[in-house]
This record gives C-alpha cells, sequence and structure tokens, in this order.
C-alpha cells in the first residue's frame, strides 16, 4: 500500500481525525515570500502558520523534523538530507524555534541537534520558502565539552519603522547549553546570544551568558543546568533553572529574567526569582522544579513547577504567572495557579505534573491565555493519560478549558503513559483579524501508541480551539510508522 494511503488507514483504524488540509482543497499561496507577512511561523508565506514538529528520537536518535503545512503539504526532513553531517544521538529536533530571520515574509527556523559532536551540540538554520521547501543556512556548533548546545533555542526579532513600512531588525539566535561547565563546576550550563545579519547569517559579537556574568544574577553552582527552559521576545529572554538549588532545598528551581536595550543589544542584565522572592505566593522547596518550562509573551512571563506538592498531592504541579518590565527589569507576581485554583478544572493529584510545559497564546474572548501540560495527569484509573488546561493568564476570571483524548472533540482514547500534553506550542494567527485573531493550539503525545506501535506518539491540533485534528509522523521511508519515535516529543516556538 501506498505510504499516504497506508498513514491515512492507520489514522482512522487509531480512531485519529484527519486534519482539515487533507479533506479540502489545498490553499493557494504566492509563487514567492510575500514581504511584510506578520503571520508568525508561517514557512511558506500563504498567510496561515504552519504546524512544526521536532522528532528528535528518530532513528537512534538521529533526530528529524516534521512539517504540516497549511496547504497539506507535508515535509519531512533528517539532517541528511538538508546536507548536513548526521549520526546516532545527535537528536536534531530537540529544540526549534520559528521567525522571519530575513525579512522576507516566509518564517525561518532554528534547529537544535544536542547530541550532536560527542554533545557539543549544534544549531542549524533553515529558510522557509514559497513552495514548501526548506534551505540550509548556516549552522552554530557548540564550543562547551559536554554542553549540549542547541538544547533550547530561541529566536529573537525586534521591529523598527521604517519608509517603507515596519521590517523586522536587530536578530538573534538564542540557544542554550544546560550541561556546560564553568571552570571546575560542573553543569552549571549556559545561554548563548548569536547576532544575526539581515540576511539570517551569523554576525560578530556573539555573548555567552552564565550565572558569573555581568548583570546576571546569581552564582554558577555544581548541577544548576542553567538554561534547561528558555523563552523570550523582543530583547528579552527568561532562562529557566528547575535544578537550581534555593538555601538548602536541592532542585527547588529558579526563573532568570534578563533584558538587553536597542543601543546595547548584547548586554543583558536583570533578576532572578524563585518561590522565596517577594510577593512570589509559595515557598522554595526541594524538587519543586519552578521553571521547568517557560513562556514569555507582551510582558507575561509564565513559569511551571511541575514537581510541586500540594498538601497530600505530590508532584501535582503548578504553575506562576509574573510581569516583567524589560526597560526597568522589575517583576511582579500575579498569581499561582494549580488545578484546586477557583475556576480551573480539575483537582491537585499526585503525579500530575502540572506546568510540564506551557505556552502563551492570543485568544479574542480571554486575551491572553496560558495553555499548561499536565502529561502525567490520570483519567479515571488511566495513569499518564495527560491533559492540557487553557484559561486567562493576563487577568484572573474568564473562561477555561481542559483538553484530553476522547472528550471535547479531541480524537483518541486516554491509555497509560501516553503523557498527552508532554509538551505545548501555538499556532500564529492572523494580525489583519484585528479583534477577531486568535491563535491555535499544538500538543503533543509522545507515549501514544498506534495499534501495536508503541510510543510512536501523535500530534493533535486546532486552530480555533473547537475543531481539533491529530497527526501521525510522515514518511520516514519506513515499511511502517516507527517505533520508540516519540512524535509529539518537541514542538516549535513560535516568534514573530
Amino acid at each position: 500500500m501506498a505510504r499516504s494511503r497506508r498513514l491515512v488507514s492507520t489514522l482512522v483504524a487509531a480512531g485519529l481525525c484527519l486534519p482539515a488540509a487533507w479533506s479540502s482543497a489545498p490553499i493557494s499561496h504566492a509563487a514567492g515570500c510575500t514581504s511584510g507577512n506578520e503571520v508568525a511561523g508561517d514557512l511558506n508565506s500563504d498567510g496561515r502558520a504552519d504546524v512544526i514538529v521536532g522528532v528528535p528520537s528518530w532513528n537512534n536518535d538521529r533526530g528529524a523534523i516534521d512539517v504540516l503545512f497549511s496547504d497539506g503539504t507535508r515535509s519531512f526532513r533528517t539532517a541528511a538530507s538538508l546536507g548536513l553531517s548526521s549520526a546516532p544521538g545527535d537528536r536534531f529536533g530537540e529544540s526549534v524555534a520559528s521567525a522571519d530571520l530575513n525579512n522576507d515574509g516566509c518564517a525561518d527556523l532554528a534547529v537544535g541537534a544536542p547530541g550532536h559532536s560527542s554533545s557539543k551540540g549544534r544549531v542549524s538554520l533553515l529558510f522557509g520558502r514559497a513552495d514548501d521547501s526548506l534551505a540550509l543556512g548556516s549552522t552554530v556548533n557548540g564550543t562547551a565539552a559536554h554542553g549540549s548546545f542547541g538544547a533550547q533555542v530561541v529566536l529573537l526579532t525586534t521591529q523598527k519603522l521604517t519608509p517603507g513600512g515596519y521590517v523586522r531588525t536587530g536578530q538573534q539566535l538564542v540557544a542554550s547549553a544546560p550541561t556546560a561547565d564553568e571552570g571546575s563546576v560542573w553543569e552549571s550550563g549556559q545561554v548563548v546570544v548569536q547576532p544575526l545579519t539581515s540576511a539570517g547569517a551569523p554576525a560578530a559579537g556573539k555573548v555567552t551568558l552564565t550565572q558569573n556574568s555581568a548583570g546576571v544574577p546569581g552564582t554558577s553552582e555544581n548541577g544548576d543546568r542553567f538554561g534547561t527552559a528558555l523563552a523570550g521576545q523582543g530583547r528579552t529572554i527568561v532562562i529557566g533553572t528547575p535544578n537550581e538549588a534555593v538555601g538548602s532545598k536541592t532542585a527547588a528551581g529558579s526563573v532568570t529574567l534578563l533584558s538587553a536595550t536597542e543601543a546595547k543589544p548584547t548586554t543583558f542584565a536583570g533578576v532572578a526569582i524563585t518561590q522565596n522572592s517577594s510577593g512570589v505566593p509559595g515557598t522554595a522547596e526541594t524538587n519543586d522544579q519552578f521553571g521547568s518550562a517557560v513562556a514569555f509573551r507582551d510582558h507575561y512571563v509564565l513559569v511551571g513547577a511541575p514537581g510541586e506538592t500540594i498538601g497530600s498531592a505530590k508532584s501535582t504541579g503548578q504553575v506562576h504567572i509574573l510581569n516583567f518590565n524589560p526597560a526597568t527589569r522589575g517583576y511582579r507576581s500575579l498569581r499561582a495557579v494549580s488545578q484546586n485554583s477557583a475556576g480551573i478544572p480539575g483537582s491537585d493529584e499526585s503525579g500530575d505534573y502540572f506546568g510540564s510545559s506551557v505556552a502563551l497564546g492570543i485568544n479574542t474572548v480571554d486575551q491572553l491565555t496560558a495553555i499548561v501540560g499536565a502529561p502525567g495527569e490520570a483519567i479515571g484509573s488511566v495513569l499518564g493519560a495527560g491533559s492540557v488546561t487553557m484559561f486567562r493568564a493576563n487577568r484572573s476570571g474568564g473562561l477555561t478549558k481542559t483538553v484530553r483524548q476522547g472528550a471535547g472533540g479531541v480524537a483518541g482514547t486516554p491509555e497509560a503513559a501516553d503523557h498527552f500534553g508532554w509538551s505545548v506550542s501555538v499556532l500564529g494567527g492572523q494580525p489583519d483579524d484585528g479583534e477577531a485573531m486568535r491563535d491555535g493550539v499544538v500538543i503533543g503525545a509522545p507515549g501514544e501508541d498506534i495499534g501495536t506501535i508503541g510510543d510512536a506518539g501523535s500530534v493533535t491540533y486546532s486552530r480555533n480551539a473547537g475543531n481539533w485534528f491529530s497527526l501521525l509522523l510522515e514518511d520516514t521511508g519506513a515499511a511502517d510508522l516507527p517505533a520508540d519515535a516519540a512524535f509529539g516529543e518537541s514542538l516549535a516556538s513560535v516568534n514573530g
């Protein structure tokens, strides 16, 4: 049977929905990239964001990326298919970030391969094209022995008004190497800021940040793994260090908020926050893992603490919402949310790990929406099935929604260790819709079994949080869907 027909049959047999793009006429788009396109994550400049999935566990951890373009085209790309060297353990696709680096209207990608070259790591820049292809640009190699450079990546751009309109400028690649040593301090971690030219190529002025750097609060300590989580926008970087000890409390966790200015775009300074910081709810406790997941958008910071114990519910998890002013480098804690919080569906249970993944999206009803994964959530007696909760982030109240497999229009059946919500991201909305703008949601379930194929994984997405569709791994050249591919383990972060 042809691969496309076999894939459709497998989807139907597994009870998964076909994406709308497969069941309707393809969307036409221009022959070239359209300059001025403001849709974040739109690789082919057709006016709609694309679903971008990293597959780092594929083929003995060589890794790959899999893209569903909004016109229905699928593109499965390995490092080798792009002309890069590839070896077992590279984990190409461990992290993926999207932004328009060369201001042509087609979004581009940064793809991390932290296992490359004996875990020195590598980040590759790929450029989107209107014909649904991806062109290899530059690569940036890690320099720290076993540093895992590219474990997390973020692409930063700012906008500047010119006679021809707003253009993106001052592009930067930000990539973490959380297992890098600093002198005799082992696995303290570092974050690299690599300036890029207007064509998206590496430029001079690369900066390496550690907790011993000027302007960065804290001290590099053994096993901190500074840069385990990473987010950013404009000239702000949010760095999660969930292994940070707070006093005698090991792995209590911290988050570092750094900003730079247009005049000095690589001079970062800021503040470090723990659950013992002024105004932050709660108390730093062993294994809270505050900072395991972070998101940042429009001055709002969402921080996951999936190891948080509340009452008798061990590792039930919690998220914190902060406001950060990049100009003053001041922060304000707004609230902490768990599944026992007023208006939030569900309840705190041991092993939920609520806050393991987080994202922030725009929603016309609730404005800024927090998207929070709880991949350990039990559905009835089914352990580790997973769920995702969405609620208003910028103030309390408003609509809330919890989604899981087999309910609310989401396909599939909750099964043990599916880990639905292991990863979450957004599909960029269309800014020209004005008040009607709405981001979509993408959710990974890397533990999903497809028939007898264990941990093949699946990805669920919606452009409006109403109609949900599911994806399996695209054609890898194998006769069948590969086991242990963990499709949905990694999703692209999106920056406009």
